[in-house]
């Protein structure tokens, strides 16, 4: 089984007409209102699933600045999971900045089926991470329901590149050692925050911390699978693509490259994913 940890899907007008996306959302007009970047429809990518072996995969939204977007964005990835039962895993999306409105929209979205929170990105949605008054609430709603909550961290050195920003694995440690009992997702490798795990009291702070791949190929050499599992264990890698920035068939041959001849390949590829969001046969 293989489970795509991190992918993301636009709703039909901001993928056909992306120009015409509100102003409001600086981000998304920054990233995708030329028209440059791929944006891809819900069969597009099962095309591409099916011909990689890829069984099953999360579909995040954008991490939209108004609630207005947010909840179109929530509801077409709602319908989409619905119209292909055991294909999609359904994350919603909120921005903390709205404070309860955007509780009661994640709420909404975790009732009618969504199995996690994110991806949530500090720098496009406006809010400070580490603001326990914005971020407290949504954090304990994942908590109450079981999910996990997926914050976009990002390494502190390296090359710069669209969407890099300054939440670094110095604020996602903070944020993780705020609330001991929620379960995250820190994508493309945590920023490199797995790697502190070395040192005991960072590991036993993170034991409830997930690493995911996305991204991976831009940012490391393959060898970073057993770094990461050697550092951090390799119960807690997702493998994940960030698609449809990465085709399957780069970020899988990235992958199986680093797992080479390794004893937890298939953990990583899908086992781990597969318990984390129950999941049993696809």
């Amino acid at each position: 089984m293989i489970i795509d940890a991190h992918t993301h899907l636009f709703p039909p007008r901001a993928r056909e007409r992306p120009a015409s996306v509100s102003e409001e959302e600086i981000a998304f007009r920054l990233l995708f209102a030329s028209g440059g970047q791929r944006m891809v429809s819900p069969e597009e990518m099962l095309s591409e699933m099916d011909s990689e072996g890829v069984d099953a995969a999360v579909l995040c939204p954008f991490p939209w600045m108004t609630l207005r977007a947010c909840a179109e964005n929530n509801d077409y990835i709602l319908e989409v999971a619905s119209s292909h039962p055991g294909r999609f895993i359904p994350f919603a999306v909120a921005n903390p900045r709205w404070g309860r409105p955007a509780v009661e929209e994640a709420r909404r979205c975790l009732e009618a089926g969504a199995r996690g929170i994110g991806e949530l990105h500090a720098q496009p949605q406006g809010f400070d991470l580490l603001d326990e008054g914005l971020v407290s609430p949504l954090v304990e709603l994942a908590v109450e329901y079981g999910v996990p909550i997926m914050v976009h961290v990002n390494e502190p050195v390296g090359h710069t590149y669209p969407g890099k920003g300054p939440v670094t694995p110095e604020t996602a440690y903070r944020l993780v050692r705020t609330y001991p009992e929620a379960v995250f997702i820190l994508p493309h490798w945590g920023g490199g925050l797995l790697f502190y795990e070395l040192m005991p009291e960072v590991a036993e702070e993170c034991r409830n911390v997930y690493y995911d791949t996305a991204a991976s190929p831009f940012l490391y050499r393959s060898g970073i699978y057993r770094l990461a599992a050697e550092a951090a264990g390799s119960g807690k890698i997702l493998f994940a693509t960030d698609y449809p920035l990465l085709p399957y068939r780069r970020t899988l041959a990235d992958a199986r490259n680093g797992l080479e001849n390794t004893p937890f390949a298939q953990e990583v590829l899908g086992g781990n994913a597969a318990r984390l969001f129950g999941v049993t046969k696809v």
